[in-house]
C-alpha cells in the first residue's frame, strides 16, 4: 500500500479570465493612472516621467517596434540595468505581445552570446559604453543578426532608441491569443547548478504573481533596486504600474549611503530588498544619520533570513517601525510563500500563496515528512513556467512523475503552515554522519558585531567527510579564535568550524545575490594543492577582477590554518 503523501496547501487559485491578457492589464493601468502623477524617478540622473509621459512613450515605441516587424512570436533582448528607456522598451514588448528577454549587462560577451543563442532575438536593446562593446563582441558569435537598438548620447552606427519613438495610434489595442501559452517573458537562471537556462513565463503566470502583490492604496513611493533581469524586478515594475505607485529606482548596484539617502529624500514607503543588502545596511556605520521612518513595508527575497537576523534588522535598522516581510519563490514557479501584515513569524518565509502546495521530502528515503521535519522542499503550483528555452531535456526532468517540482532547497513547515527555508541541498556539508546547512553557521557568524558578510562551505577531510570552513568579511578588528569561540558557544558540536576561518575583502556572489560557495571552495582547494586557480576559472564579476591580487580570486587578509589535502 502506498504511503499517504503529507503536504500543505495555500488557498485555491482563482480562475483567470481567459480573455484578459497581461498586455490588457498593463494597458488598462497606463490609461487609468493619473496622467499628471509621477510614474518614475531615476535617482542618479533626477529624470522623471509622469504616467502620461510613460504611457505615450510606451505606445510610441509600440509603433516603432511594429514598424520593425516585431510582434507576438518575436523576442526582444533587453541588456540593461534599470533605466527609463529599458522600462519603456519592456512595457512596449508586453503591449504588443513580443517576448521580453532581459539580460544582465555585467556578463562576459561569451556568456551573453550563449543566452542570446537560446532566445534568438529579433531586436537587442542596450545602452552605449562598455555594455555596447560587450554586445558587439557577443553578436559576432551568433548566426542570426538581430536589430541592435542603442540609447545614450554617444555616436554609434546602430538604430537609436529615439528612432523607435513613432506617432502613437489612437486605435491601438493589445491582442494576445492565449494567456496560458503565450510566452510573455524569458528570465535566465543564475547557473549555480549548471549552465544558465532560459525560463519561459506565460501571461497567466505573471498575472497570478502581480495579483498576489496587488495593493490598491495610491500615492505610495516604491523603491526599485531589483534589476529588470530578476523576477522580483519584473513583478515590482508590473505591480507599480497596475497600482499607480510612484517608482523610485536606482540604475544599478548602489552603496549603502545612496540607498539610505534615496529612502530619506524620496520618502519611500515600500521596498523589495535583497537580504545581502539588508545585512550590509545593518552594519553600515552611518545608518543612524538617515531618516528612513517613512518605510512601511520591506519585502525580502532571494535568500532566507534567520529569525535572529530578521529580528535584528527589524530592531536595529528599522527601529521596529517597518514591517519586514520575507518572500520565497523561484523563477520557474513564481511566489511560493509570502509573509503579510498580521502573518509574520521571524525566520519564516510566510504561508503559501494561492494555488500552491508544498511537501517536504526526506533526502535519503524520499518519504514525505510532517511539520517540523527538515527535508527537500517540493512544490506544485497551478501556473508555472512553460519550460526552458531550447532545452526540452531539462524541461522534462523538471517535475517528478507525480508532478512535484524539486527545488533543491532544504526546509520545513510548522503546524500552522508557515514555511521555513534553511539552505540549498547541493551546498550541504556532510560531517561524519551529520548533514549541516552552511546557512545555519552563516546566520550565527552574522550576529557577531565585527562580521559584515560571510560564506561557509565544506572542504574534504580524510576521515570526517567535510569540515566546515568560513570566509569572513570583517569591518572591525577580530581574530579567528574569537569567531571560532563565538560560533562554538552557539552551535552543536558537529557544526563547529573545523576547517578554520579566512578573512577576505568581499564575498563573490551571483547576479541574484547568492554566495558562490562552490567557487570559493574550488579556489581554496586549488590554493591548498598549489594550483594557479585563476588560469582555470574565469570570473564575470568586474569587482572581482579589480580586486584580484596575487592570483587569488578573493583577496585574503589572513590565511587559515594548514588543512589536510585530499
Amino acid at each position: 500500500m502506498t504511503a499517504k503523501v503529507k503536504y500543505i496547501s495555500g488557498p485555491p487559485a482563482p480562475q483567470l479570465d481567459p480573455t484578459l491578457s497581461l498586455a490588457e492589464v498593463v494597458f488598462a493601468g497606463l490609461k487609468r493612472n493619473n496622467v499628471k502623477a509621477t510614474a518614475q524617478v531615476e535617482v542618479e540622473t533626477g529624470r522623471e516621467l509622469t504616467y502620461g509621459h510613460l504611457a505615450r512613450q510606451s505606445l510610441s515605441v509600440v509603433q516603432g517596434l511594429l514598424r520593425e516587424g516585431v510582434g507576438e512570436g518575436s523576442t526582444v533582448a533587453i541588456v540593461s540595468f534599470n533605466s527609463q528607456e529599458a522600462h519603456v522598451i519592456f512595457l512596449a514588448c508586453i503591449l504588443i505581445g513580443a517576448t521580453a528577454a532581459p539580460l544582465d549587462p555585467s556578463l562576459l560577451p561569451e556568456e551573453m552570446a550563449a543566452l542570446l543563442e537560446l532566445v534568438s532575438p529579433t531586436v537587442v536593446y542596450t545602452e552605449g559604453g562598455k555594455t555596447l562593446r560587450k554586445i558587439e563582441a557577443a553578436l559576432t558569435l551568433l548566426e542570426n543578426e538581430p536589430l541592435l537598438v542603442v540609447s545614450g548620447r554617444n555616436k554609434h552606427p546602430y538604430t537609436s532608441f529615439q528612432s523607435l519613438l513613432q506617432p502613437t495610434d489612437p486605435e491601438f489595442r493589445p491582442s494576445i491569443t492565449n494567456i496560458e501559452e503565450h510566452v510573455a517573458l524569458i528570465l535566465f537562471t543564475s547557473g549555480t547548478s549548471g549552465l544558465p537556462k532560459g525560463v519561459m513565463l506565460s501571461d497567466a503566470y505573471l498575472l497570478m504573481s502581480v495579483k498576489c502583490l496587488r495593493n490598491d492604496v495610491p500615492e505610495l513611493a516604491f523603491l526599485l533596486t531589483s534589476p529588470l533581469f530578476w523576477l522580483s524586478g519584473v513583478i515590482s515594475i508590473l505591480t507599480i504600474i497596475t497600482c499607480g505607485f510612484k517608482m523610485i529606482f536606482l540604475r544599478g548596484p548602489a552603496k549603502e549611503a545612496v540607498i539610505l539617502s534615496t529612502i530619506q529624500n524620496y520618502k519611500v514607503n515600500i521596498w523589495m530588498a535583497a537580504p545581502t543588502t539588508l545585512q550590509s545596511l545593518l552594519v553600515f556605520p552611518s545608518r543612524g544619520a538617515y531618516d528612513i521612518s517613512t518605510l512601511q513595508i520591506v519585502n525580502s527575497g532571494g535568500a532566507a533570513l534567520s529569525a535572529d537576523s530578521q529580528l535584528r534588522i527589524q530592531r536595529e535598522l528599522f527601529r521596529n517601525r517597518t514591517m519586514l516581510l520575507q518572500v520565497y519563490g523561484m523563477t520557474e514557479l513564481g511566489g511560493v510563500a509570502v509573509s503579510a501584515p498580521g502573518r509574520i513569524k521571524p525566520g519564516a518565509c510566510g504561508t503559501l500563496t494561492v494555488g500552491t502546495s508544498v511537501k517536504i521530502e526526506d533526502i535519503e528515503t524520499g518519504e514525505s515528512l510532517g511539520p517540523g521535519e527538515e527535508g527537500e522542499v517540493c512544490v506544485k503550483v497551478k501556473y508555472f513556467m512553460l519550460g526552458y528555452a531550447k532545452n526540452p531535456e531539462a524541461t522534462s526532468a523538471t517535475f517528478d512523475e507525480d508532478g512535484w517540482f524539486h527545488t533543491g532547497d532544504i526546509g520545513y513547515y510548522d503546524e500552522e503552515g508557515y514555511l521555513y527555508i534553511i539552505d540549498r541541498l547541493k551546498d550541504l556539508i556532510k560531517y561524519k554522519s551529520y548533514q549541516i546547512a552552511p546557512a545555519e553557521i552563516e546566520n550565527v557568524l552574522r550576529t557577531h558585531p565585527a562580521v559584515k558578510d560571510c560564506s561557509v562551505f565544506g572542504i574534504p577531510h580524510p576521515t570526517d567527510g567535510d569540515h566546515a570552513t568560513a570566509f569572513v568579511v570583517a569591518h572591525k578588528n577580530v581574530t579567528e579564535n574569537e569567531l571560532l569561540e563565538y560560533v562554538a558557544e552557539r552551535v552543536s558540536e558537529n557544526k563547529q568550524i573545523r576547517g578554520g576561518i579566512r578573512f577576505v575583502e568581499f564575498i563573490p556572489r551571483t547576479s541574484t545575490g547568492k554566495p558562490k560557495r562552490r567557487a570559493l571552495r574550488s579556489q581554496l582547494m586549488a590554493e591548498l594543492q598549489g594550483i594557479n586557480f585563476m588560469k582555470r576559472w574565469k570570473t564575470s564579476s568586474v569587482k572581482e577582477k579589480k580586486n584580484t591580487k596575487n592570483n587569488q580570486l578573493v583577496p585574503v587578509k589572513k590565511k587559515i590554518l594548514d588543512l589536510p589535502q585530499n
